[in-house]
């Protein structure tokens, strides 16, 4: 029979020895590359896709088969450029993330200003920001001093305490409160109750079973979590899109794109996470090559749809038990209507 406190221990040993290898591994890669150039970052990016280019069928896939469904009017050969510069900015990301843990200050100098459009400038206004996983979110910390206002991040935490003590130091670095993403609902409400600004990541997969509704992304139903538009909806709170992206030059630009409409101005929470996802797709149109093209973000399929609607769906995506917005199967019949563009 199994001894219980003798499975706990070897638990604990294999947990403690994999966070030891993590946290060395981290060490390791913050000395040989925590202070590269933007010409060594680039070259090393390069030559890192070109030498695990073998390794990576399965993602390729992910990341070509994301490609057609968002840019329908591009070729293989124009697919797969971009999915090579996505792939290579992926790498730089990483060794950006190195310098701006070991190094903050010599990144931060790379910030373009960035300057505070009206709207986000008024006394006692809570609001929302939310970003796609576009260019480098690690680093809109570094563009918080600009609202003026307390600041609020939901953030993941990783599995390496030491990975995840830099990731505070550094994300707290500009003053602001690190909240755990598990969990956050309420310490985000309370927050806005606060009148402070709230930033968070809000292109993941979350099953309607969880919460999440049927929004059009790219032209494709995708599921996106509701809690965003509840929380402006319900406090009535100014709601945008913003992301961090990186310039040829080298330079870090804050990029904001603001809803058409104010949260009370919205019937639904379903209408107005569609336009928050439709703003997220404009700031990724900017900035094709640095989106997380590797997620599989259509995984859910609604269960409403045609079998020439699910045809264009990615091959990952799986048959759900929910359905979508009548309106997203009308504007997706449009669409297959259009001319294809060669």
């Amino acid at each position: 029979m199994c001894n219980p406190s003798a499975k706990h221990k070897s638990t604990s040993l294999r947990k403690r020895l994999g966070e030891f290898v993590l946290d060395l591994v981290l060490s390791c890669m913050l000395f040989c590359f925590g202070g590269l150039s933007l010409q060594a970052t680039r070259r090393i990016a390069r030559i890192s896709v070109f030498l695990a280019r073998p390794f990576l069928g399965s993602l390729i896939r992910v990341i070509e088969a994301n490609l057609k469904v968002a840019f329908p009017a591009l070729d293989l050969a124009e697919i797969r450029a971009l999915r090579t510069k996505n792939l290579q900015f992926m790498v730089e990301f990483g060794l950006d993330f190195l310098q701006a843990l070991k190094h903050p200050g010599r990144l931060e100098a790379k910030m373009r200003p960035f300057f505070l459009p009206a709207e986000l400038d008024m006394p006692g206004q809570a609001g929302v920001f939310c970003s796609p996983h576009l260019g480098n979110w690690e680093m809109l910390i570094h563009f918080l001093p600009s609202f003026g206002r307390p600041f609020v991040v939901v953030a993941a935490q990783f599995s390496s305490p030491k990975l995840n003590r830099l990731l505070n130091q550094a994300r707290s670095s500009k003053g602001a409160e690190i909240i755990s993403s598990a969990g956050a609902a309420l310490k985000v409400r309370q927050a806005i109750h606060e009148k402070k600004f709230v930033g968070l990541l809000n292109d993941q997969n979350i099953s309607p079973r969880h919460g999440g509704i049927f929004v059009r992304f790219f032209g494709l139903p995708a599921a996106t979590s509701r809690l965003p538009a509840a929380l402006a909806r319900r406090e009535n709170t100014l709601i945008a899109a913003a992301a961090c992206c990186k310039t040829e030059s080298g330079e870090f630009e804050m990029i904001y794109q603001p809803l058409p409409k104010t949260s009370d101005q919205y019937q639904s929470d379903w209408e107005l996470t569609a336009d928050l996802v439709a703003a997220n797709e404009k700031l990724i149109r900017q900035y094709p090559e640095q989106y997380l093209w590797l997620y599989r973000r259509w995984r859910y399929l609604p269960n409403n749809l045609t079998e020439e609607q699910k045809n264009r769906f990615p091959f990952y995506a799986l048959h759900g038990k929910y359905p979508c917005q009548s309106e997203m199967l009308d504007a997706m019949n449009q669409d297959a209507d259009l001319p294809k563009v060669n």
